[in-house]
């Protein structure tokens, strides 16, 4: 990656994404290396991987891919770095005086893990065609941004990006995330709710927990959903535990081994997104490739899961009588990992506003269903 020479600190400066051709040739010569253990037949995904699968992909990822096609499609966007933090900054009115305030609310695209930039170049020209400038950081420690000088929580990392956000000029501005990005949106939102005009977000079963579950008393909807999440907790959430507790003892091996980095990040992209099953129904090849060579080419697999350890340590929770205040909305997709009730959610956001069910989408939504997400967001920061 380059990045233009000189500047002053706290001056962003014009940013290149090139991954050099030796990088992609050493990652093509270790999956060439790829040792894969033995699966029965028929287990499949049941046990975390189909080895199989993960065999072909990993092929096509050494013999047919090619990393080019979407760095040409970021660079085709306007990047900036700012103190360590790549951002893309598409802005509806380039010609407008930094100093003008624009003439629609600025929207902040906050992505989660193991996501990055690259969820949402489909969901960018639509808003900056509806007259939004739009801000797309890469969060420290993933992708294009650098490793924070010590791991961030949730409160870092909403520190960091007001920072970023308040150096480009914004006052005001909206929020969209999902997974940590709903968390760290969210997180801004409590911490300088006279910034944050609108707060829109998927996956809002990763917000805090409720300050106050008992008055008024859980509704029977409330109390089968906390079941539900104690239950996936348990079964399916294995990585919040091992990522929260033991980070760099899983690390070592996903950075030194494409094969064991595409094992634990494909088996997330399938179990949560609405594919049925088949990731390939949501995720291409090609696309998956992309994702695993984000994280692999940037060397980031570590210091992004490292920001579980960091909120586990210091987790944010809400006291009793605590609600984030700014107006808010939801976009609520079918195949979503955690589904709380509209009742539950307004215990956390106290001006929930809109509440939209889709009936397709899953965890990534900006990727999977980018109009849907799109036609939502503008609906509600655009209203009257």
């Amino acid at each position: 990656m380059t990045v233009a020479a000189g500047g002053a600190a706290g001056v962003p400066q014009p940013f290149v994404i090139e991954v050099a051709d030796a990088a992609l040739g050493e990652l093509r010569e270790r999956l060439s290396r790829a040792q894969w253990p033995a699966q029965p037949p028929g287990l499949g995904w049941e046990t975390g991987a189909d080895i199989g699968y993960l065999r072909s992909l990993c092929e096509h990822w050494r013999d047919e891919y090619d990393w080019r096609p979407i760095e040409r499609r970021l660079n085709g966007l306007s990047n900036w770095r700012r103190d360590g933090i790549q951002f893309i900054w598409e802005r509806a009115e380039p010609e407008r005086a930094p100093t003008a305030a624009p003439q629609r609310l600025p929207v902040v695209l906050i992505h989660g893990w193991p996501g990055g930039p690259i969820e949402f170049l489909e969901l960018i020209p639509i808003l900056v065609g509806a007259g939004h400038d739009v801000i797309v950081p890469s969060l420290p420690g993933y992708a294009f941004s650098d490793p924070p000088a010590e791991p961030l929580n949730v409160e870092g990392m909403s520190a960091a990006l007001r920072d970023l956000v308040a150096a480009l000029g914004y006052d005001r501005y909206a929020l969209q995330g999902g997974d940590w990005g709903a968390m760290i949106a969210a997180r801004m939102a409590f911490d300088d709710p006279g910034s944050v005009a609108a707060l829109h977000l998927n996956a809002p079963g990763v917000l805090p927990l409720p300050g106050d579950l008992a008055d008024p008393p859980m509704t029977e909807a409330e109390l089968a959903y906390a079941e539900r999440a104690r239950r996936w907790r348990l079964r399916e959430g294995f990585h919040l535990l091992v990522q929260g507790a033991a980070p760099d003892a899983l690390a070592p091996g996903l950075f030194d081994s494409p094969a064991g980095l595409a094992a634990w990040l494909v088996d997330k992209y399938r179990r949560w997104s609405d594919c049925d099953g088949e990731v390939e129904r949501r995720f291409s090849k090609d696309d998956l490739c992309n994702f695993l060579t984000l994280y692999w080419a940037t060397g980031t697999i570590a210091s992004s899961m490292r920001l579980y350890a960091a909120e586990a340590r210091r987790r944010w929770r809400l006291a009793p009588g605590e609600r984030i205040g700014v107006p808010a909305a939801i976009a609520d997709f079918p195949a979503e990992i955690l589904r709380p009730p509209r009742a539950w959610s307004t215990r956390v956001l106290s001006d929930l506003q809109r509440w939209t069910e889709f009936d397709r989408g899953g965890h990534f939504a900006a990727f999977e269903e980018p109009e849907l997400l799109a036609e939502d967001l503008l609906a509600f920061i655009d209203r009257p």
